[in-house]
This record gives structure tokens, sequence and C-alpha cells, in this order.
């Protein structure tokens, strides 16, 4: 294991929080910590075998992988999205939004989805080492999840890093429960916002909530926030190559 101690995360953590409102609102509780400090060190253990991520100082796991992960959850709750499950974290790679979510929602239901199994292997791993008992990790791909048993079933969808809106929207859309959410964690998103709007319009997604913030140390991050109102036409989501090749429009 690396040498991360949990002191050393709860350190960190703190600097992170002191320097950000919406961090320091959610209030975690010791043993909320102490499990984000197991998902922390088993991700340093298993980046370099399991191709995870290239962020391995442990400063910038917690500033850009868990306070960009809960930050994003705070503003969903005070936005009124049910976060009471269950949730679904679309191309969740080495387990961000999910590992924290669950950490933070012992009463919710989360699921993450990606197609790479070494990335699913991981995120069981750390569901079992930090007592995940409300997580789950399936490997599959979104567009054939939304056309099985996954269908308009999560009440809240979310992706982080995954692809440009206009794809994320025929994704992840089929997957939300009407009155549910899709929320996108993005950087900057003002022109994809723009060129989703077609697809969110065919999909059943009403005009999105646009909320700015930065994480700790000033880098800009954009929450996107659908409300899917209507059904998603049973003709989407279509095949990923041609989601990819020609988003709606």
């Amino acid at each position: 294991m690396s040498t991360f101690t949990p002191d050393k995360f709860r350190a960190l953590y703190a600097r992170s929080a002191d320097a950000s409102p919406a961090l320091a609102s959610l209030a975690l509780s010791d043993g909320v910590l102490h499990r984000l400090w197991t998902v922390c060190d088993l991700l340093i253990d298993n980046a370099k075998r399991f191709n995870l991520t290239a962020i391995l100082e442990e400063e910038e796991i917690v500033r850009k992988h868990v306070a960009d992960s809960l930050i994003p959850l705070a503003l969903l709750r005070d936005a009124g999205i049910d976060l009471a499950g269950p949730i679904l974290d679309v191309g969740t790679g080495a387990g961000f939004p999910l590992l924290p979510w669950a950490c933070a929602l012992p009463e919710a239901s989360l699921t993450g989805l990606d197609a790479t199994a070494k990335k699913i292997s991981h995120i069981r791993a750390c569901i079992d080492a930090a007592g995940l008992s409300n997580a789950a990790a399936v490997q599959g791909r979104a567009e054939e999840a939304a056309r099985e048993d996954f269908r308009e079933r999560f009440s809240l969808v979310t992706a982080r890093a995954v692809a440009a809106l206009p794809v994320l929207c025929e994704l992840c859309a089929p997957l939300t429960t009407v009155g549910g959410a899709f929320a996108a964690l993005k950087s900057r998103a003002e022109e994809e916002i723009r060129d989703a709007r077609p697809a969110a319009e065919a999909l059943g997604l009403d005009e999105p909530e646009v909320l700015s913030y930065e994480l700790p140390g000033g880098d800009a991050r954009t929450l996107v926030i659908y409300r899917k109102t209507r059904p998603t036409p049973a003709k989407y989501p279509r095949r990923y190559a041609e989601i990819a090749k020609q988003p709606i429009a």
C-alpha cells in the first residue's frame, strides 16, 4: 500500500474544505473521511497497474478527484436534486464521482458503469476495502445498458470527463427516470451546452441549470443539470459510432 496515511488525508481534505464553502457544508464524519482515505490509498496503489489516472500526487488526488466529486454533490443537494438514489455514474473510470458519493451518501444506492474490465475490478476492490455496501460496479456500455435493464431506471445519472454534451445527453437521458436529473461534471462548457440543445430537447430534457464553481486552487468547473420531463423516444440511444459521428442536431 502507499504511504498516504489517514492523518495526512484528513489534513489535505481540511485544507480543501477551508477553501471551499460548498465542500465544508457537507460536514463529513470521521468514518466517511476514513472511507475516502481508503479509496484514495487504493487508487494510488492500483493507478499504474490498471492505468487509472495520471494524477498520483496526494494533494492533487484530494483536490482533483475527491473535492471535484464532492463539491458538485453539495451543489446538487442545494439545487434540490434527489440524492436518495438510485444513482448511476456513467463512464465511471477510476470511480469518481461514484466512490466519494457512495462514501458521503450511505443511504443512497449507487452504481458505476464502465466498459473497461480493469477499472471495474479496481472499483469493486475499493467498494470491498471501504465497506461501501451501497455501491456496485457494472461492466458495460451506456448505449447498450439503456436498451436493457437500465432504461429510465435512475433518478440521478452523472458523468465526469466522458464525452461532449451532445453525445452525453444521448447516452445518459435514456437511463434517467422521468422526473429525475442528468448532471454532467465539466470544465468550461458554454459551447457544448449550446451544441447540446437539440439533443436535450429530443431526448426529453429541459433547459439545463448551469452552475459554475472553482476547485480549491482555482481550477474552473461547470456543473450542468438537466431535469427530465418526458420519456426518451424508443429510438434513442443509437449505436455509439452513430452518436459520435452525428450527434442529434
